[in-house]
């Protein structure tokens, strides 16, 4: 979901005074956008010194690569980015089943030709019914993080939000970890294209019963 605003704010400048980071090496380390960052770094500039060196170093700095966790097995039988859309679908559909089937839950497909709710799920305790939709974790973005779209397209390729009677959850699954994570319709409410993965929303079926 990201880092809060203040927060962000408070390690961007903490980078600059402890670490003398330049604007494009705290760029790089926080994700931050760059005219937020100049605007809380001016009260604390770098020396002209320190400017001279940083700006050697920025020809050669490489930004640290965010962990993606450990490649599966699953993920070395394949090359992701030569298959068609329509088969990536499908292992991600297939994956999120499995996982459904495991943890008891009663699973439907749609009734409705055309309708983009992949699966319907039952929780058996309580007969409550769940719209799920299933995306493939896509790891592209600029900061190198994996993240879930939460766009679907809709008549000449264009691209819209889903909306919200469109699924209760989207669970995006991540061939190269073998992970599946699950969000609620709550807890990307308030974003408009994608959604990063992160541990606490990995593998959270218990989401569905509570």
């Amino acid at each position: 979901m990201g880092i809060a605003k203040p927060e962000l704010k408070a390690e961007a400048i903490r980078l600059r005074i402890e670490k003398r980071h330049s604007l494009r090496e705290i760029e790089a380390l926080t994700g931050a956008a760059r005219g937020s960052l100049s605007m809380w770094l001016k009260p604390y500039p770098l020396t002209e010194a320190e400017k001279k060196a940083r700006s050697k170093f920025a020809k050669r700095y490489i930004p640290p690569k965010k962990s993606h966790g450990e490649e599966s097995k699953h993920s070395r039988l394949v090359v992701w980015h030569n298959l068609m859309p329509y088969h990536k679908g499908r292992i991600a559909e297939a994956a999120v089943l499995f996982r459904l089937a495991l943890h008891g839950f009663n699973v439907y497909s749609s009734f409705f030709d055309g309708d983009k709710i992949d699966w319907i799920v039952q929780v058996p305790e309580t007969g409550k019914i769940l719209k799920l939709q299933v995306r493939c974790v896509n790891a592209t973005n600029r900061h190198g993080l994996p993240n879930v779209m939460l766009t679907c397209t809709e008549g000449h390729g264009r691209r819209r939000r889903y909306k919200q009677d469109e699924f209760d959850f989207i669970v995006g699954y991540y061939l190269f970890n073998d992970t599946a994570y699950v969000f609620s319709f709550d807890e990307v409410r308030h974003l408009k294209t994608n959604v990063t993965v992160s541990e606490k929303s990995a593998e959270r079926w218990d989401k569905l019963r509570s």
